[in-house]
């Protein structure tokens, strides 16, 4: 018997990734079609990056889409496919990113906003699930704008499948 569908809350708390490396605030929505998360970037995500004028790194915008995109999203679609025990033996594989782009400078205090919608017509099966993923600028004079853009595909498999006898 598959699990209910979890509520945004709910969702947020099953993501593994935690500080100082979750970058989902909060997820806004979800659903079959998409799911949209936000973050507010800190002082301490771009430590030592260009120190006196921080930019935050380009990979922690991609890990950003990855977590929304691929794992939370993820994680919503496996509740419908799986056994509820089953669901705590896998984990999210990022496999592939393509047409990445980094389209505007994201600094401290900046808040993005990262929506994922279905890469192709046809939802996640065998455990694949490929995203199009848009971060985009709520608030301020940016407000709107698309600061990166990726596909982003993903597998999820068994934790334990490359530990070592």
């Amino acid at each position: 018997m598959t699990m209910p569908l979890p509520t945004p809350a709910e969702l947020l708390s099953l993501v593994p990734q935690r500080p100082p490396l979750r970058f989902i605030d909060r997820i806004v929505e979800v659903d079959d079609e998409q799911i949209v998360s936000e973050y507010t970037w800190k002082d301490a995500d771009c430590a030592g990056h260009f120190p006196g004028n921080p930019v935050v790194p380009g990979v922690k915008m991609v890990e950003m889409g990855v977590q929304t995109g691929l794992v939370a999203w993820g994680i919503y679609w496996m509740r419908q496919r799986v056994q509820g025990g089953e669901l705590i033996r896998l984990r999210p594989l990022l496999t592939r990113l393509e047409q990445g782009r980094f389209k505007k400078m994201v600094r401290p205090g900046d808040t993005l906003v990262c929506r994922a919608r279905l890469a192709g017509a046809k939802a996640p099966s065998q455990g694949a699930l490929s995203a199009n993923v848009d971060i985009s600028f709520r608030g301020g004079s940016k407000d709107g704008e698309i600061a990166f853009s990726a596909i982003a595909s993903g597998l999820w498999v068994d934790k334990d499948c490359e530990k070592q006898p």
